[in-house]
């Protein structure tokens, strides 16, 4: 017992911890943007990077760029607050009026 009770702290502090692969969040990346955009009901949409808060939060933002689609709109350009919960895949958008980030999608 006296040896498993000394060995226990040097095999924990050895585990090897497994993050998240680049496939992973590429993964989450397009899932971000495609929900986003469609979501966001502009035509054209354009989504910037990422915003990734604390995990704890569990949630990623991003700002969708495109046209609104209504005619009475004549054309007039958008933007979209969209924020993703990463675990139900939900949305919630918001109009975002002078906000600017550049697309990287």
């Amino acid at each position: 017992m006296r040896l498993f009770m000394l060995t226990l702290p040097i095999v924990m502090a050895t585990t090897v911890v497994h993050a998240s692969s680049d496939d992973a969040w590429a993964k989450l990346d397009l899932k971000v943007a495609e929900t986003c955009a469609a979501a966001s009901g502009l035509k054209h949409a354009h989504v910037s990077q990422i915003i990734a808060f604390d995990d704890s939060l569990g949630k990623v933002a991003t700002l969708v760029s495109g046209v609104f689609p209504q005619k009475a709109l004549k054309g007039a350009h958008g933007k979209m607050l969209c924020i993703f919960d990463k675990a139900s895949g939900k949305t919630w958008i918001d109009e975002a009026k002078g906000w600017s980030a550049p697309d990287l999608r």
